[in-house]
């Protein structure tokens, strides 16, 4: 679910680590390969040293996560998968960069111990923004708050990074921190939680991601014959996912109503990012005869500032009835040729 999050930072060698030390957690690293074992060791005994941080990978290992590095290149500096239940980290990146990572993802652990959820299409655009936004937004808080006391324990370089990579969240955090002397309170982390709705950017990426891309996966699928995947049909509210994105084992940290998820900033999209959603619907009502979903109506939009990033288009409406005609052709032929097919057979065996 937080690849894109932690993507797109520079890669150098790691530190080499103490191959005699033991793990203050006792995590399974087994798909972990002997050789990089000492340094996700080393990694999960920095993360410990936080209070915060000891108390993530406590409850990511109480829900079963497997701890390991990825094989091979990849952008990201780390990924928690809810169906595979594994946590990896890029071993190209530095240990101080992957410190405030393993925080993350062992944090998107504990919403899916928790019940939270990360397949795409199940719940409808509005509540897919309210929950993966707040899981994202939970996990950064999570990260920057253990970074911090690491920090003030003499371990600046995972603050170090984090700073540098999130600004937006970092100013929050700081701002809200300077209002209470240094004391990291439940209103300290809801503000960090809100800063993370500051990066327009990451916003547009994460949308082209979560959103755009698997409807254009699910359009060519359902051109190609397949029946739908995707949905978008639950619901989610502010209070559901704040119930388990802000939870601790002190109480829920979100001092905010969590209506306030539902609507503004929270759930505003790019101009583009709502044209492809549009386009969406438009094309797989004509292939399938299923109603848009109503959620997108009323949605605020933004400029999209991300040039890369364009709206799809996905075909014409011509062009979508065109291909809806091949599909039931094609099913019809396979239908008379199995037909054929059975009637052969029974007429041999009748012999």
């Amino acid at each position: 679910m937080s690849v894109l999050n932690e993507a797109l930072n520079p890669s150098v060698p790691a530190m080499k680590p103490n191959n005699a030390e033991k793990p203050v957690v006792d995590v399974d690293m087994s798909p972990c390969k002997e050789e990089e074992k000492p340094r996700m060791i080393s990694l999960i005994n920095r993360l410990a040293r936080s209070p915060i941080g000891l108390e993530t990978l406590q409850i990511a290992k109480e829900a079963g996560f497997t701890f390991s590095f990825f094989d091979g290149e990849t952008r990201c500096c780390g990924a928690c998968d809810e169906e595979g239940k594994w946590i990896k980290l890029n071993p190209a990146k530095t240990d101080d960069k992957l410190v405030g990572t393993l925080c993350h993802e062992s944090r998107h652990a504990g919403q899916f111990y928790r019940g939270a959820h990360e397949k795409f299409g199940v719940y409808d655009v509005r509540s897919e923004l309210i929950m993966f936004r707040a899981m994202e937004a939970d996990a950064q808080t999570y990260a920057i708050s253990a970074c911090n006391e690491l920090r003030f324990n003499g371990d600046k370089g995972p603050y170090r990074e984090f700073r540098a990579a999130y600004p937006e969240i970092e100013e929050r955090f700081m701002d809200a921190l300077d209002k209470t002397q240094g004391e990291v309170t439940n209103e300290v982390m809801t503000e960090t939680f809100k800063g993370w709705y500051d990066q327009n950017r990451t916003k547009t990426v994460y949308e082209e991601s979560y959103l755009v891309e698997p409807m254009q996966t699910e359009l060519s699928n359902l051109m190609v014959g397949k029946e739908p995947s995707l949905n978008y049909t639950k619901k989610m509210s502010g209070k559901d996912i704040v119930a388990i994105a802000g939870w601790t084992k002190d109480g829920n940290y979100f001092t905010d109503d969590p209506a306030v998820l539902e609507k503004g900033v929270y759930v505003e999209v790019a101009n583009t990012t709502m044209k492809s959603l549009e386009n969406f619907f438009k094309a797989r009502e004509a292939l399938t005869g299923m109603a848009p979903d109503p959620s997108i109506k009323g949605l605020p939009t933004r400029t999209n500032t991300a040039t890369k990033i364009k709206a799809k288009s996905y075909t014409s409406a011509k062009d979508v009835q065109g291909i809806k005609e091949r599909i039931e052709s094609k099913k019809q032929n396979y239908a008379l040729q199995s037909a054929a097919i059975k009637k052969a057979v029974n007429a041999k065996r009748a012999r």
